[in-house]
């Protein structure tokens, strides 16, 4: 059961981490490392044409490649390429998307439970309610905010467009998904392994994808969701002229309650202590 809201001492209610003086325990720790010399840094924000161009690389190499199973390794990469941007959800929860987390529009359950069946119908929009929750919302399905995602007019930009192409392939090829969508390669690299795509594993394709296409520069999964909330943000300040538009919808679509949190998603500047020598 998790325990919610401010600790009270006299009552021994809510959160002991939620306290007056674990937070100023923080902020000491914070300024004995800053003093030390240590900066915090974020991730590398991607950016959407260096998307595309990891995107059309992966399509490439889908193409070249002369495994079947291969084939449908770089295609489940590019698939969680493409939710990472549109979703702006974390590596991890991508990971551990499944079947029974697609729903229409009024939340009426689009793919079984039990395994994928051959020949559903692609939904022009379909909202996605987590099973497993995210990061800040821990919570049963029920509870989660919805994401929202439609069919776009570009087949090989578009995640459900794509993703109802994968699961058809890997039913015909024997590998069609009983609960997660993203797998990870069973050991004998001939299958996949009924589990969730760990955070570790997409981290690990995607620094070889973006070396083996040269276009490394240090990005890691979470560099799909600071790229996307930077880029939502601008093209809201673009329409507007405002940049409390833009923060606006940076907030709503990484589903982000806090506004120093945005904040530190939006910094342009947060991430350069990676790149010190």
């Amino acid at each position: 059961m998790l325990i919610r809201g401010p600790y009270d001492e006299t009552t021994g209610s809510g959160n002991p981490c939620d306290s007056h003086e674990v937070k100023r325990y923080k902020q000491g720790y914070t300024r004995v490392l800053q003093e030390a010399g240590y900066q915090e840094s974020s991730a590398v924000p991607l950016t959407k044409p260096k998307a595309d161009l990891l995107l059309a690389y992966l399509d490439q190499q889908i193409e070249l490649s002369a495994s079947p199973f291969q084939k449908l390794s770089l295609a489940r990469d590019a698939l969680l390429c493409l939710f990472a941007w549109d979703s702006a959800m974390r590596g991890k929860e991508g990971g551990k998307l499944c079947l029974a987390d697609f729903h229409y529009m009024d939340k009426t359950p689009i793919l079984p439970s039990t395994g994928y069946v051959s020949g559903l119908p692609l939904p022009t929009k379909v909202m996605i309610l987590p099973t497993h929750g995210t990061k800040t919302n821990k919570r049963s399905r029920i509870h989660q905010e919805p994401i929202p995602l439609s069919v776009g007019p570009q087949p090989l930009l578009c995640f459900l467009t794509r993703l109802w192409s994968y699961m058809e392939e890997c039913h015909a090829a024997g590998f069609a998904p009983s609960h997660f969508l993203f797998r990870p390669e069973a050991p004998n690299h001939s299958s996949f392994k009924e589990a969730p795509y760990s955070t570790s594993s997409f981290i690990h394709r995607i620094h070889k994808h973006l070396g083996d296409s040269g276009l490394d520069n240090g990005e890691t999964s979470h560099s799909f969701r600071r790229g996307t909330l930077q880029a939502t943000s601008q093209a809201a300040i673009d329409s507007s002229l405002a940049i409390s538009a833009g923060r606006a919808a940076a907030a709503q679509h990484g589903r982000i309650k806090t506004p120093h949190i945005v904040d530190l998603y939006l910094s342009p500047h947060r991430h350069w202590a990676r790149f010190k020598p």
